[in-house]
Parts: C-alpha cells; sequence; structure tokens
C-alpha cells in the first residue's frame, strides 16, 4: 500500500495476495444469456476489507438482466475496515440500516445516499466484525457503446440495484455476484486516499481507495466532486 499514513496498531494491512491470479485480461459490460462462470467463494470474502478490495480489482461483477446477465470489470473499489474506522458506517455501532454489515461475509450491503443514490458494498471479513467494500468503478466491455459506469451511484443506477438487494447472497446464483475473472497484478494497482471522507479525521488519510493504474474508467481522485456528491465513504 502507499503513502505514510500512521495506521492504528491494531490495523492489519498486510498484501496478502493468496487468492490472486496470475495475468490480466481486458475487462468487458455485456449482456450475456445466463451462463456458468466461476462465481467467487465465500471464503474470499472471509478476509480484511483492505485485503478483498484490491483483490476485487479485475474480477467480473455480474448482475441479472432479464434472461441474461450484464457483466464489467471492476477497476476501483475501497475498504472500510470496522468499528474504528471513523469513515465506515459501522464506526456509529449496529443499527437497522447496518445490520448487513455485521452479518456474514459475502453479502451485499446496499445503502441511500441524498435520498437518491444506492451504493453497493460487499461485505468482508468473518461475521461480527463489520467490514465492507464499495465498489466505485467498472469498465465497460463495449466502448462503443458510451455508457459510462463511474461512481458508484451512477453504477447501481445503471444496473439497477438498490435498497432490494440488501443483505442479498454474492456466492450463488442470485441477481448480484461477482465473478473470477482474471484478477489484477500487484504492480497495476494503485492505493491512495479514500474519496469524500474529510469527515473521519486520521482516517481520511488511509490509503484504502484501489483501482486498476491508469485505467480511464477509474471515477475521480480525492477532493473532486463526482456524481453522487462530495460524501461518498461509509458514513
Amino acid at each position: 500500500m502507499s503513502g505514510d499514513f500512521p495506521l492504528p496498531a491494531d490495523y492489519h494491512v498486510a498484501m496478502d495476495r493468496s487468492c490472486r491470479q496470475e495475468g490480466t485480461g481486458k475487462g468487458s459490460f455485456a449482456l450475456d444469456q445466463e451462463s456458468h462462470p466461476e462465481i467467487t467463494p465465500r471464503s474470499f470474502y472471509e478476509r480484511p476489507a483492505d485485503l478483498v478490495a484490491p483483490d476485487l480489482l479485475g474480477r467480473i461483477l455480474s448482475v441479472r438482466a432479464g434472461p441474461g446477465r450484464v457483466r464489467g470489470r471492476i477497476v476501483e473499489t475501497e475498504a472500510y475496515v470496522g468499528i474504528h474506522d471513523l469513515a465506515c458506517h459501522a464506526a456509529k455501532g449496529r443499527t437497522a440500516r447496518t445490520a448487513t454489515m455485521f452479518g456474514p461475509p459475502g453479502r451485499a450491503y446496499v445503502y441511500l445516499v441524498y435520498g437518491m443514490h444506492n451504493m453497493l458494498n460487499l461485505v468482508a471479513a468473518p461475521e461480527g466484525d463489520p467490514q465492507a467494500v464499495l465498489i466505485r468503478a467498472l469498465e465497460p466491455l463495449e466502448p462503443e457503446s458510451g455508457t459510462p459506469y463511474r461512481g458508484p451511484g451512477v453504477l447501481c443506477r445503471r444496473l439497477g440495484i438498490d435498497r432490494t438487494d440488501d443483505g442479498s447472497d454474492l456466492c450463488g446464483n442470485g441477481k448480484v455476484r461477482v465473478e473470477t475473472g482474471l484478477p489484477a497484478r500487484s504492480e497495476e494497482i494503485l492505493s491512495t486516499p479514500r474519496i469524500g471522507v474529510d469527515y473521519a479525521g486520521e482516517w481520511k488519510d488511509a490509503p484504502l481507495r484501489f483501482c486498476l493504474r491508469g485505467n480511464r474508467h477509474v471515477s475521480g481522485t480525492r477532493g473532486s466532486r463526482s456524481e453522487t456528491g462530495r460524501h461518498q465513504g461509509l458514513r
């Protein structure tokens, strides 16, 4: 991970690559008839969010749409690492809104900001340790379509993901799942502070945003205003 942020002593940041595969692939975003690719197993999510977030890069987010599925390559994520992380919803304790974060890993945590933007997160870490990864951007498979999937609010709106998907299982053949794809190599990954978390004290500078270096589909940089407004952390 990059940066000189003085992380708390109990914060785990080892970049375990046990789930990483060699190689990289061209991303895509296309509507397919239902198929049965390898689905990312629950054990992948049973790790700290700061390990899961970079390992998601290059994998495929797959969402059911009619008789088929829409798929896109994950190119940008953010990790929220539990109750000690002041940018994380869990820092304020368990509520009806955050209950999914405290549940088993490998489920979707979808919440609403500003009463209009849905945000898709993937629950990580063992049950009871509330951590999650925000999906910020996808790479389209069909660039000629001109459809942007940059920014978590736009992504959810275009894929039809909303609060009804909160708590859904990512590890089966449900509406939303993550397929193995071709995970990015470590040298392709850039880590930076998360976007829109200036309220989080010392945690605002934690290098917990991960993206594919030089990828034009990444949503933006900290300090820029995106389509979902300035505050996109797990507040």
